[in-house]
């Protein structure tokens, strides 16, 4: 099994303009959110067929991972509106061991669009969503092997978090 780590951050107002082309996330984008999910990532991760990938994007947009914020889930947008990469955003993650806080359930960039600053534009859009919302933090997971994540993460002032933080 990977070790997960769980990241938390403060939410901010933009403080410059994105490079990115994007919007807030539209229950219409399901086909291309399945289809971006499904081949961002080695083969079988996101699940073996592209119909198991648009399912479980279809679980994640009607909650199965906490209540969505499609205000603060955003896709980026190639120069010809095609999805290229998506944030998606739950009020707070399920389960325990995790922050009372809105939670990245998914950060998918597709393979040919890496490296261009669209995962760091997303971010950031949903930071300033939930800063302008009213909510002070933002947490995710990552594997503590990716170390091109935990990079960006770490670059937006992303730090760890454990449970023992909320028993202040």
């Amino acid at each position: 099994m990977t070790d997960m780590v769980t990241l938390i951050a403060r939410t901010t107002p933009l403080e410059r303009e994105l490079k990115t082309t994007s919007r807030t996330v539209e229950e219409s984008d399901l086909p291309r959110l399945g289809e971006l999910y499904f081949t961002a990532y080695d083969p079988g991760i996101a699940g073996e067929t592209l119909q198991v990938a648009v399912d479980n994007m279809r679980a994640s947009l009607t909650g199965k991972y906490g209540q969505f914020l499609p205000k603060a889930s955003h896709v980026a947008l190639d120069e010809n509106d095609k999805i290229v990469a998506a944030v998606l955003v739950v009020e707070r993650a399920l389960g325990p061991e995790t922050p009372e806080t809105p939670f990245i359930i998914e950060l998918i960039t597709d393979r040919s669009h890496r490296r261009q600053g669209l995962a760091e534009d997303l971010v950031l859009a949903t930071m300033d969503t939930l800063f302008n919302e009213g909510k002070e933090e933002v947490a995710l997971r990552v594997e503590e092997s990716n170390a091109a994540a935990l990079a960006l993460y770490l670059s937006l002032d992303f730090r760890r978090w454990t449970p023992d933080d909320d028993e202040d």
